[in-house]
């Protein structure tokens, strides 16, 4: 029962959670020290996003043999291995699949942090104009984690299973009769891979997906400028 009454407090006012100053340290602490690794992901992410057209448009059909590849597809290759193994092999495509369970960690107490109560919870999806309020790098910090909380999440969710494919395999093959196709549960995996690469729709979703790949960016650089302005107003000594 006691925590029937704690969810409906929480729901109604969530800055009276104790816990509330818990979670927010763990976000607060697991972002600034994964921000550039982010940063990096998120980056190198936009780039490749038209890696299939670069490839078409600049590699002949009948390259002759030993020719060099131009250098852009070199570069967005480059990218490329950044954004999946960090230039690491299979060592970073490990590692990239522990930043996807830190994004996890952010994501789901980003979400949670920004609970502001059941009336209010519909101006907090408005970004207001900085001569307006004071805290616009916490609002803006705010609304887009929200608005962007599948892709975050479906990003995340993606880069645990290209680190750590084997736990979801053995998942779907032990829900699996063996004669059904996809697996249980995969066709959710699958649709967040295409979410995850903008494999749908035409020349919109990519440039679309090449700025929504900035998101992350701009979470740890608000989320910095929140980070900073308190530690600045915080009494020394």
């Amino acid at each position: 029962m006691s925590w029937r009454i704690g969810w409906r407090r929480w729901i109604a006012n969530p800055q009276s959670a104790a816990w509330r100053q818990t979670l927010l340290k763990v976000h607060l602490w697991t972002g600034l020290a994964a921000g550039i690794y982010l940063v990096v992901i998120s980056v190198s992410g936009s780039a490749v996003v038209f890696r299939r057209e670069v490839s078409r448009t600049f590699i002949p059909e009948s390259p002759a043999l030993g020719d060099p590849l131009p250098l852009i597809v070199r570069l967005t290759e480059w990218f490329v291995d950044l954004h999946d193994n960090l230039l690491a092999g299979g060592t970073g495509r490990v590692l990239n699949g522990v930043g996807g369970f830190v994004l996890m960690v952010l994501v789901l107490t980003g979400i949670l942090l920004w609970w502001p109560g059941k009336q209010r919870w519909r101006r907090s999806l408005i970004v207001p104009r900085p001569s307006r309020t004071r805290r616009f790098s916490w609002h803006l910090h705010s609304a887009l984690g929200v608005w962007g909380f599948v892709l975050l999440f479906g990003w995340a969710a993606t880069g645990i299973y290209f680190g750590f494919p084997e736990p979801f395999e053995a998942t779907f093959n032990y829900l699996s009769d063996g004669e059904t196709y996809p697996r249980p549960g995969e066709a959710v995996l699958l649709e967040l891979i295409r979410l995850h690469f903008g494999r749908f729709g035409g020349l919109g979703v990519r440039v679309s997906w090449v700025i929504l790949g900035f998101i992350p960016v701009v979470l740890f650089v608000t989320g910095f400028i929140v980070w900073f302005k308190r530690r600045s107003r915080a009494p020394s000594g």
